[in-house]
């Protein structure tokens, strides 16, 4: 069902999207393919990397060592 959601919105903006520019069809792709990449992940309950996995997976460790750096030493 959701597949067929996405095609109707593609067919119907596909006459619009012919008369614009190159970038913002690269850009209306690209927000049409993260939703539907989010809307599969929902709908059919798949444990896929998402976005916050990446942003994770990245800062964890810097962020990890930052709070370690600024906490205050324990009074004895």
């Amino acid at each position: 069902m959701l597949i067929l959601l996405y095609a109707a919105i593609v067919g119907y903006d596909a006459r619009r999207l012919s008369g614009q520019s190159r970038k913002e069809v690269i850009v209306y792709a690209a927000i049409l393919l993260c939703t539907l990449y989010m809307g599969l992940l929902y709908a059919l309950d798949l444990r896929w990397p998402f976005l916050h996995d990446f942003m994770d997976s990245l800062f964890n460790a810097p962020a990890h060592r930052i709070v370690d750096f600024l906490k205050a030493p324990q009074p004895e």
